[in-house]
């Protein structure tokens, strides 16, 4: 019997590659399967010179992805499932995916605060190609290219998936310096290892 944590583990692994994304993974030899979002580094900081060359990884192997906007990268016109409580089963990959690279973020440049999670995801939600106003919405940025570059997403439903995000860290929020969301989902990840 499979646990819902193996059934989003491979789920992640079945992917349907944007076509500027497939040439990228084709001209690299990129595995198809593992590929995640690196942060790009100058020095000890993340370098914020061009959100739009997305850093792709396999886990052995990095090329950069050009992506000039997240609408771009849209397909389809299908309607997002509702969300009242808990994201449907269908969505929890895409949910694991962007949270896992939030874990990697904070890890790396420390946590940031619910509100700042709440003001990224909300942003993005509402404005996909605006410009970034933090580190953190540049690297979700990044991330939900990424997203939307390995699976068939409509703006429809991008803008359910940001909008439940954004809900959560609201939810989590307990004053203007309160990390309750990142610790809620640290928890989870070590549950879930």
């Amino acid at each position: 019997m499979k646990t819902p944590i193996r059934e989003v583990e491979e789920s992640m692994k079945v992917v349907e590659l944007h076509p500027s994304l497939e040439e990228v993974v084709n001209v690299n030899g990129l595995r198809r399967a593992r590929l995640t979002v690196s942060l790009k580094l100058r020095g000890e900081r993340p370098d914020l010179a061009a959100r739009e060359e997305v850093l792709i990884y396999d886990g052995m192997k990095d090329a950069i992805w050009k992506v000039p906007s997240l609408r771009a990268l849209f397909r389809g016109d299908k309607p997002a499932l509702p969300m009242p409580n808990e994201p449907p089963p269908a969505y929890l990959p895409m949910f694991f995916f962007i949270e896992h690279h939030v874990l990697t973020f904070c890890h790396g440049l420390g946590d940031k605060t619910d509100g700042e999670f709440e003001d990224a995801y909300s942003n993005l939600r509402r404005r996909p190609d605006s410009k970034s106003l933090s580190e953190l919405h540049f690297f979700l940025w990044q991330v939900a290219a990424g997203l939307v570059g390995t699976r068939p997403v409509s703006a429809a439903e991008f803008d359910a998936i940001f909008g439940r995000l954004a809900r959560s860290a609201r939810t989590f929020g307990m004053g203007i310096v309160s990390r309750n969301y990142i610790s809620v989902l640290r928890e989870m990840d070590e549950r879930m290892n």
